[in-house]
């Protein structure tokens, strides 16, 4: 007889962006750890951890014969192979990311945002209004960040998932589009980090 199933919604997951490195501590939870993150309007999200991918390797001659039993799943004569674990892929998120006022995201210039990720500061123009401009491929003053962090959470109101992306590469801020007449602004995202700095937690 099947049990009832206890949906996660996507209206109750959120994704924080903190520009700056988080203390992560055995005794504080990833929801709990971004205390001066900004959360933003996303969608469309897809997140894909780390894969440890192997390779086949056919070698000569046969295996004596095997009898099932401990670790042995059935009697035969097998050709010899082996699997060769290759170095774990990136961790990689991609999501639709909307416009909150002028920017994505946020209103306050060189903040807690996936442009500051991406861009850096930025170089403000000291006009009236006042702008940030975004460059691309700066190495000086307005370099990629390299130690910030993105956070994902599921919260369905009686059991919580965490994900965190730490020292994250946002790699893409492409396609910047409208809805419609009716609609919103929306920009294409994606990130990339390690394996060693991608986690996940469940709620016990």
């Amino acid at each position: 007889m099947a049990g009832s199933v206890s949906h996660i919604q996507t209206r109750s997951a959120a994704l924080y962006v903190q520009k700056t490195a988080i203390t992560f501590s055995a005794s504080v939870s990833l929801d709990q750890a971004y205390g001066s993150a900004t959360i933003f309007k996303v969608k469309n999200l897809t997140i894909t951890p780390p894969m440890g991918e192997v390779d086949l390797v056919n070698l000569w001659g046969e295996d004596a014969l095997d009898t099932a039993g401990s670790n042995v799943s059935a009697t035969g004569t097998f050709q010899i192979q082996a699997m060769e674990e290759k170095s774990w892929t990136l961790a990689k998120a991609t999501f639709t990311l909307a416009f909150s006022h002028d920017e994505a995201g946020l209103t306050t210039p060189n903040d807690n945002s996936l442009e500051t990720l991406f861009h850096g500061a930025g170089i403000d123009i000291a006009d009236t209004p006042a702008f940030t401009r975004l460059t691309y491929g700066d190495s000086t003053t307005s370099k990629r960040v390299k130690v910030g962090n993105i956070g994902f959470v599921w919260n369905n109101g009686s059991g919580i998932k965490n994900a965190n992306m730490n020292k994250v590469l946002i790699t893409k801020m492409g396609d910047i589009k409208s809805t419609g007449i009716d609609g919103h602004w929306e920009q294409e995202c994606e990130a990339v980090c390690l394996a060693q700095d991608f986690i996940m937690e469940n709620e016990d």
